[in-house]
């Protein structure tokens, strides 16, 4: 009797002109569905972007840990190259002692071969003069930089382009020359 009833209620409210859509008629009797698929399109959505969040705050932790990897590799690697640098003048101040330039040159040829090295010099603290260098073309120049020729002790200039590696060859109380090795930046591809 009540299915009659709300037949009749909805017969009369079609005679007054108050249609109800098909489409409303459904989502009434269907609510608890179509309230549980909005729930879920919800929760998928919030997933989403719960992931996305995710995803870049894990993508800039990276990136931080790249970089800070790199800084102390480069670190490493620089300190390594002054105990290098350290040892190589103690090498070069022996042969230089015994007035044997030409194995200083020898030094200077096997030194430029390994990775990242781009030259060396050996500079006169007198004369400021290029004695010996790893590239010819600088051998009789004269260094005008006040920092490379008054080294008192080992030095690292870091540049653009790479890194410079400063050491005074020390004599028996003098400087008897400045050892200047040039290093390339390091690549971290």
């Amino acid at each position: 009797m009540e299915t009659n009833d709300k037949q009749l209620t909805r017969n009369e409210e079609n005679i007054e002109g108050k249609k109800e859509s098909k489409i409303l008629t459904f989502l009434k009797k269907h609510w608890l569905v179509f309230s549980l698929i909005v729930a879920i399109v919800i929760l998928f959505l919030w997933a989403v972007i719960k992931i996305q969040i995710i995803e870049n705050r894990s993508s800039k932790e990276k990136e931080q840990l790249v970089n800070i990897y790199e800084l102390k590799m480069d670190s490493l690697h620089l300190s390594n190259m002054e105990l290098t640098s350290r040892v190589f003048s103690w090498a070069i101040r022996s042969e230089m002692t015994r007035q044997n330039m030409e194995q200083v040159n020898q030094f200077f040829s096997g030194f430029v071969k390994e990775p990242n090295m781009r030259k060396v010099q050996l500079i006169d603290p007198a004369t400021a003069k290029v004695l010996l260098s790893s590239d010819k073309k600088d051998e009789g120049t004269i260094i005008e930089d006040t920092v490379i020729l008054q080294a008192e002790k080992p030095l690292r200039i870091i540049g653009a382009t790479g890194d410079m590696i400063i050491n005074p060859v020390m004599g028996l109380d003098t400087r008897i020359g400045v050892l200047v090795i040039e290093i390339e930046k390091i690549s971290h591809d």
